[in-house]
């Protein structure tokens, strides 16, 4: 009988113990989940990453168009999660692998990190150097860099990466090498997406949390179990909340089914742009679109489906604690 191999503990499987099938569209690739009787991960075969699907010029994953022009603004609740619980008194070289379009790295600047980024996406490298003004992001792998960095003598007193672990086809190899660029006493930091957060199938299919795209699925206990396996210490994981705020949109499915065609379609007559208008919520829609007049249009129209939904909302209240998207994580070596 054929064994498989879990990429976190090593602990083997059947092979014809997988838990769900998913057919990815564009290739039509079958993927097979499977569950870790050990560490608790769940993860996808086959493991592969496709890198090219992330640069491809139909944007496969349209979220990534928010890294390719530098649309979004705003900081995630994940990257929100580190300014808060990240000790104050760490600073120096931090290294933010899978940096984006560098907004996260643009507030790490500001609260006195000596900043540094790679992504292997070179649009949106492309993108962060433009609205950082700094030399020091890189179109590299973790691997590509990791030689560079030895080459240069290169140790960094924190390492961040948000919402990469998910993605990894190696996650071992990866934090080990993690753990080599950091300086002695270092820290890493990020956050991975929590398969038991609120709305997890609605929120699967926003951020389509499958393969190619991602590959592992985290608990709490599970991503505790990965930073031990790997040899970090002093680990911290917290569920974040979920934002009341963000309840209107995941409401709005639930009760009325999906109406992202027609909201794409209506800010994509503000901002000129239908594709652009996938990833940009009305909010950053002022500070991009010459319309102002039409964008307040859209403001109010949703808050008149904010208002509507507000007794649905309430009912909720009560859940949304440690029931967000993220898991955040911090430990140090």
């Amino acid at each position: 009988m054929d064994k498989i191999k879990c990429p976190i503990c090593y602990t083997e499987v059947e092979e014809r113990d997988f838990k769900e099938t998913y057919v990815f569209p564009y290739n039509n690739q079958e993927y097979r989940r499977y569950e870790c009787p050990n560490c608790d991960v769940h993860w996808w075969e086959p493991l592969k990453i496709i890198p090219e699907f992330y640069e491809s010029e139909v944007e496969v994953f349209e979220y990534y168009i928010v890294f390719h022009e530098g649309v979004g603004t705003r900081l995630g609740e994940n990257h929100k999660a580190f300014f808060k619980h990240f000790p104050s008194n760490v600073r120096g070289k931090l290294l933010d692998v899978g940096c984006g379009d560098g907004r996260f790295l643009r507030h790490a600047k500001e609260q006195g990190f000596e900043v540094w980024g790679i992504d292997f996406d070179k649009k949106s490298v492309e993108s962060a150097k433009r609205n950082l003004d700094i030399d020091t992001v890189f179109a590299m792998s973790l691997e590509e860099f990791y030689e560079y960095a030895k080459e240069k003598n290169l140790k960094f007193d924190v390492i961040t990466f948000f919402e990469v672990l998910e993605h990894q086809d190696k996650p071992g190899e990866f934090l080990e090498m993690v753990k080599r660029l950091l300086k002695e006493g270092g820290y890493i930091a990020g956050s991975v997406p929590n398969r038991e957060g609120m709305f997890i199938e609605i929120l699967r299919d926003n951020y389509i949390d499958y393969p190619p795209h991602h590959f592992l699925r985290f608990s709490k206990s599970s991503l505790e179990k990965t930073l031990n396996f790997a040899g970090y210490k002093d680990i911290e994981v917290y569920k974040l909340d979920f934002p009341f705020t963000e309840l209107f949109p995941y409401l709005e499915k639930k009760l009325f089914g999906n109406l992202d065609k027609l909201k794409i379609k209506l800010k994509g007559m503000v901002l000129g742009d239908e594709r652009k208008a996938r990833v940009c919520g009305v909010e950053e829609l002022a500070e991009v679109s010459p319309s102002k007049g039409k964008v307040y249009i859209l403001m109010i129209l949703k808050l008149i489906r904010n208002a509507t939904l507000l007794p649905a909302a309430l009912g909720y209240v009560g859940k949304l604690k440690e029931n967000g998207y993220f898991l955040y994580f911090q430990a140090s070596v």
